[in-house]
């Protein structure tokens, strides 16, 4: 299994002197760009978390406040911490649900999957409308191929809310690892259908488009991807491999060379090209 099209055969080149000084700049502001903003936010987080604790130390025995902590470590990706706090909202009430939905959500971001379903399970037995819920633990079962209950969990969200864009979006990647692709096809349109913004349903849209033979279409979806984010090294990829099939090769080298410099995406609910 691959991360988009991180398994198939392309050769890259490397930078040299005939490299354009103009994508250089434009790189180095984007990514300037992105560390004053990370970093505004990083203290904004700090602030809230300084409040919070303040907070608790006048009331420790306040679940709520445990978990409003636990959610801002888990949006700061301080999985341990939020986990922390998480476990101690539940023994203060067992009753949180909430609790047990962002421990489950934590638990498996640090790699304990089996313990994040089980508390997702916890959360689903007494929220069993939730379709959110069963859309994350499908995703951890995705995380763990365990393809049979991902596909049972993310049917059921669908069924639950058939406009939410994340469900369609993971069935989808479980049907296309059936080579079930008319289904997936259709799961990854309705995404698009529900939540127009949702870029990597346009990439796996155009990745299974391309599997199916459908390479016009396939290249109509990347083009949608390419310009929701025109950074993402794995949609220009796909980009340049579509153009490469239909004998477009300048165009094809162009998109590979603008991919070259690009960070690769850690996606783990991608169609993967067997």
């Amino acid at each position: 299994m691959i991360q988009s099209l991180n398994d198939l055969k392309y050769s890259v080149t490397t930078m040299d002197a005939t490299t354009p000084t103009t994508f250089i700049l434009g790189f180095n502001l984007l990514l300037l760009s992105i560390f004053i903003s990370v970093f505004v936010n990083i203290a904004n987080a700090a602030s809230e978390i300084d409040k919070l604790t303040a907070l608790i130390n006048q009331d420790e025995a306040n679940a709520q406040l445990y978990i409003r902590r636990a959610d801002i470590y888990f949006q700061q990706n301080s999985f341990f911490d939020a986990v922390e706090d998480y476990t101690t909202a539940i023994e203060l009430d067992p009753g949180a649900d909430q609790a047990y939905f962002g421990r489950g959500m934590a638990n498996a971001r640090q790699g304990y999957i089996d313990e994040g379903i089980a508390d997702l399970s916890v959360y689903i037995e007494r929220h069993p409308d939730d379709s959110r819920a069963y859309t994350k633990r499908g995703v951890r079962y995705l995380w763990k191929q365990d393809f049979i209950n991902a596909e049972k969990d993310l049917t059921k969200a669908v069924e639950l809310d058939n406009t939410n864009a994340e469900a369609h979006d993971d069935l989808g990647v479980v049907l296309a690892r059936k080579r079930q692709y008319p289904q997936a096809i259709e799961h990854f349109r309705a995404t698009i259908q529900h939540d127009p913004s949702y870029q990597k349903a346009y990439h796996n849209l155009a990745l299974t488009l391309y599997l199916a033979g459908q390479d016009e279409q396939a290249l109509l979806m990347v083009n949608h991807a390419v310009a929701l984010n025109p950074n993402h090294r794995d949609a220009l990829m796909l980009k340049s491999q579509v153009l490469k099939t239909l004998g477009r090769p300048g165009e094809a080298a162009a998109a590979q060379e603008a991919a070259e410099f690009l960070p690769e995406t850690n996606w783990s609910e991608a169609v993967p090209v067997e």
